[in-house]
């Protein structure tokens, strides 16, 4: 059985988005035959903080997770099929739906790239032209975004512009206020990669 056809757990009041996130990350790693110190070395990132992300306890960066998931060989969009609550991937449950206190944004911090490098920067820009792009195609304001995703104006803005590198938690927030599933605004950051199969349970 495929994570596409894998039907939503209920979850249970301790549950999180970035503990689903987290734990999906875990099960591909696993899947990939990698210990978390063999993705830590391959990525860059320091050990204890996979450690964490794994435990939901850091919403990290969406520039940290493609660094991920080009090592784990799979779309970016496959680690949101437990949160993202437009995916067609599973249908949504009242449980999985985000709330006010869960969908907080912890504070990205110095391990996801501080020092934004040319590539990084061009993802950046693309994606924020992708949520620009989909802003507009609603006739949506920034103001109005801003207000159903609780983001300050200002960072949406920065977004939009490709100048901040922005949550795994923002960039939910956004799909949800613009009716769109995540993997639809990470469409055209997935590169040309050749996953063998989903996750199995």
């Amino acid at each position: 059985m495929t994570h596409r056809d894998t039907p939503v757990n209920p979850s249970s009041p301790h549950d999180t988005p970035l503990r689903r996130f987290g734990a999906t990350l875990r099960q591909y790693r696993k899947q990939g035959g990698l210990s978390q110190r063999a993705l830590a070395a391959r990525t860059g990132i320091r050990y204890s903080y996979i450690s964490q992300i794994e435990l939901g306890k850091r919403n990290i960066s969406v520039l940290t997770l493609l660094r991920m998931t080009h090592v784990l060989c799979i779309p970016p969009a496959w680690l949101f099929a437990q949160v993202d609550t437009r995916a067609p991937l599973a249908p949504p449950t009242p449980g999985d739906l985000l709330t006010s206190r869960s969908i907080r944004d912890a504070a990205v911090t110095q391990d996801d790239l501080p020092h934004t490098p040319p590539d990084d920067q061009a993802t950046l820009l693309l994606l924020g032209a992708t949520i620009r792009q989909a802003r507009k195609d609603q006739r949506l304001s920034q103001p109005t975004l801003a207000a159903r995703t609780g983001l300050n104006p200002t960072y949406l803005g920065q977004i939009e512009q490709g100048q901040r590198n922005l949550s795994v938690l923002s960039l939910v927030r956004i799909a949800d206020a613009l009716g769109l599933s995540v993997a639809h605004l990470l469409a055209p950051l997935e590169r040309s990669q050749s996953p063998s199969s989903p996750l199995t349970q």
